[in-house]
């Protein structure tokens, strides 16, 4: 079969299902569910047969032309597209399943699927795109999917709230991804990725080296907004208002995913500005701290999966910035597949036991949620890192790409984020795994002993998945068209040690029986306060960035309403004064007329006169 007609397939067929389920069956969710199922293992299915025919030329078709700039938009079919598109569409479908059980007594299940429809067709359609402003068009499409689906529950003002929280930082970000984009148009008048990547005669060729450093950190500064690296990363968390299917899919394989994408897609361009890549070492290393400490004291578990995502996020984007291209995507595909099977997991105990606190569902007994608890503790081993889940093998990748850049304070920083990593996560499992055993256990919720089968088939599914994939490393990098490096046992000893020893701490404070369940931290007050309050980042924003906000929008309303209005409004009655006045000077008697051109000429000739 033709390629691009497979592709087209692939493509858009969520969005004919979105179209048709949004249009025709608002009244009828079990024919609308059907549709947008039908469109996801469309995409499925199309994925993989492109994945199995591997890489080949890019497909172009002109859009539009003007003067000497032509716009072809298309496909491109290298491994990154390939790898990560099949990964976007089994994983929306594997969440459009779990979304039967977990949404099915919502009145607005048919408004939900067509969304989760529309937000596969906008990640697969830029995942694919050959043309940077057809990326951009889809990369903004993107956001307006998860801004619906943030704000699902609109009735709920923290939802609406966090839904235009989301939107609002991530435009933030677009506006510097713009103005990159607009600069490469004025320099090169073309926005064709393999063009622009081309070393002879793209972007690196037509650029001085300072300029291509201004184009390339306005990308970053994209990808910072929606990638929610520090400081517009608070916008992440806020987003669990959403149903738990969405923090799945945002987390995993949309959204997020497309800023550390378009880094990766753009990485030739990136590595030849070390100005950009020292940027985004310094700000990813230090987000992937200040994300691993919040999620230390969170109780919820959505937003420890939330912080946990930016945390990872950090990790992705420190390997890219390194130089280790391969680790960078290698955990990008492997994170994908194992943070949707946690969210999955903790949708799964939400749904089941009405509780989003971790102690709390330890309590009502979330344990005997049995397949839910084996995805919670294999995923949670594989975003810890231990061996030998998916987790670890990508991670493992990062911390030699590290110590390959040579850098000491990013590799601390790595190995820091690392240890936090898995001492948040099995604080997570213990909590969960081993409740407080001085407690009564709590009301028992729920019905049977784990969620329905819709549920629970994605979940085991993504379980194999996140225990089994590390080990397509060597075939990942052959279809990346890369050097894997072959790692001694010896060289990832320091890495397991650390993540051991985080998971040993995690016990010594939850899991044991004289446990505390309190944390190390608590004993360092000024810390544990400062992580409490999310390093007050959230506070600066609506202390300092919005009262300054609102005092300049005031000062400008009163110039408007004082200076412009004012001054207008007066011009303005004079000119209304000075017609009533003229008005009155036409009296109709011809003496007075004559006596006033008399007068005027006599003045006049004494004005000549005297000169």
């Amino acid at each position: 079969m033709n390629p691009t007609a497979i592709t087209v397939a692939t493509t858009f067929a969520p969005f004919l299902a979105f179209a048709v389920a949004l249009l025709f069956f608002m009244k009828r969710p079990v024919l609308a569910k059907a549709i947008v199922l039908l469109g996801g293992l469309v995409s499925v299915v199309g994925s993989l047969m492109l994945l199995a025919g591997g890489p080949r030329e890019p497909v172009r078709f002109l859009w539009f032309a003007s003067g000497d700039v032509a716009l072809r938009f298309g496909f491109l079919y290298d491994g990154l597209s390939l790898s990560f598109g099949a990964v976007v569409a089994v994983i929306t479908f594997c969440i459009q399943v779990y979304s039967i059980g977990y949404m099915a007594h919502d009145p607005a299940k048919t408004r939900f699927f067509a969304m989760l429809g529309l937000f596969g067709w906008a990640m697969l359609g830029f995942v694919y795109s050959v043309d940077l402003l057809q990326a951009f068009i889809f990369w903004e499409l993107v956001g307006l999917a998860s801004f619906f689906l943030i704000g699902f529950w609109y009735e709920k003002p923290s939802a609406a709230a966090a839904a235009k929280k989301a939107f609002i930082m991530t435009r933030v970000g677009d506006v510097g991804l713009f103005i990159g984009i607009l600069i490469i148009l004025n320099s090169v008048g073309i926005f064709d990725i393999p063009a622009l990547l081309d070393p002879e005669t793209g972007l690196r060729a037509a650029l001085s080296p300072g300029m291509l450093t201004i184009v390339m950190l306005l990308i970053f500064v994209g990808i910072m907004g929606k990638s929610a690296q520090f400081p517009l990363h608070t916008w992440l968390p806020d987003a669990m208002e959403g149903p738990t299917p969405v923090s799945a899919l945002l987390h995993s394989a949309t959204m997020v995913a497309a800023g550390v994408y378009l880094f990766a897609r753009l990485n030739p361009l990136f590595m030849a500005s070390e100005t950009t890549l020292l940027t985004v070492l310094y700000i990813s290393t230090f987000t992937a701290i200040l994300s691993s400490t919040v999620a230390m004291v969170e109780r919820d578990i959505k937003k420890v999966l939330a912080y946990s995502s930016i945390s990872q996020l950090g990790f992705m984007l420190m390997a890219l910035a390194a130089g280790g291209f391969f680790a960078g995507v290698f955990h990008l595909i492997t994170h994908a597949l194992f943070k949707a099977l946690l969210f999955l997991c903790a949708g799964s105990y939400i749904h089941h036991l009405e509780t989003n606190d971790m102690e709390e569902i330890g309590r009502r007994g979330g344990r005997k949620m049995r397949w839910t608890t084996v995805g919670l503790v294999i995923g949670g081993g594989a975003l810890a890192g231990i061996p030998p889940l998916a987790g670890f093998f990508s991670k493992e990748e990062i911390f030699a790409a590290l110590s390959h850049r040579g850098i000491l304070i990013f590799q601390a920083g790595a190995f820091a984020a690392a240890f936090l990593t898995a001492y948040y996560t099995f604080r997570m499992i213990f909590l969960i795994l081993l409740p407080a055993r001085t407690e009564e256990p709590a009301h028992a919720h729920g019905h049977g002993n784990d969620s329905p089968l819709p549920m629970l088939a994605p979940i085991m599914l993504l379980t194999l998945a996140a225990a089994g994939v590390g080990f397509g490393g060597g075939w990942l990098a052959r279809l990346l068209d890369v050097e894997r490096e072959h790692h001694a046992i010896t060289s990832m000893l320091p890495a397991i040690g650390i993540v051991l020893a985080g998971v040993a701490l995690a016990w010594w404070d939850f899991g044991r029986r004289a446990a505390t369940r309190t944390g190390f931290i608590t004993a360092v007050k000024p810390l544990h306060t400062l992580f409490t309050n999310k390093w007050y980042v959230d506070a600066f924003y609506a202390n300092v960035v919005a009262r300054l906000t609102d005092m300049l929008a005031g000062l400008l309303q009163t110039v408007e309403n004082k200076g412009f209005d004012d001054s207008f409004d007066g011009a303005a009655r004079g000119v209304v004064e000075t017609g009533s006045f003229t008005a009155k000077l036409q009296s109709g008697w011809v003496q007075s007329y004559a006596a006033v051109a008399i007068a005027m000429m006599s003045i006049l000739g004494i004005y000549l006169g005297l000169r």
